[in-house]
């Protein structure tokens, strides 16, 4: 469940909710069927949008992915695994301390965000046109997210 509803739910205690936070509850009930069929599409095609990513890099990077593969498939399904989730409990907050912090870190000691960043920017490229528009917007949101903080090393 979001911590956002969490919070609203447990401040509620012993009293009726306010509109504004009955609100809160209604907006995440309402995006829930998006939120679950992104969730399941992420969980069914993680492996087929990994690949046309990196099909998508090979001319570009083919030294890099015929060295790397299968590091940068595990990671990049770990993130779209991430990004399904947070998408699933709406919780931007919990992805950005369980995933992009740790991801961050490893990143910048390996000096990897540059050529992470346009692997993801590939990626939301491939999301865009194999999934619907409402959720590819949902998952690219989070994985902007993810690149813009893999941005911040690269200043």
């Amino acid at each position: 469940m979001s911590n956002i509803i969490f919070k609203e739910l447990s401040n509620a205690e012993g009293r009726y909710l306010q509109d504004s936070e009955l609100s809160t509850v209604q907006n995440f009930v309402n995006s829930y069927t998006q939120r679950i069929s992104t969730y399941r599409y992420l969980q069914e095609n993680k492996d087929t949008l990994i690949i046309k990513t990196l099909r998508s890099l090979m001319p570009s990077n083919r030294q890099v992915i015929q060295q790397h593969s299968d590091i940068c498939k595990r990671d990049m399904s770990h993130v779209l695994r991430y990004v399904a989730l947070s998408i699933l409990k709406d919780d931007e907050n919990g992805f950005i301390e369980e995933l992009i912090l740790w991801m961050q870190n490893i990143l910048f000691s390996l000096h990897k965000e540059e050529q992470s960043v346009a692997f993801y920017i590939a990626m939301k490229t491939v999301v865009t046109e194999q999934m619907i528009p409402g959720e590819a917007a949902l998952v690219n949101h989070y994985l902007s997210l993810f690149i813009d903080a893999l941005k911040v090393g690269q200043r």
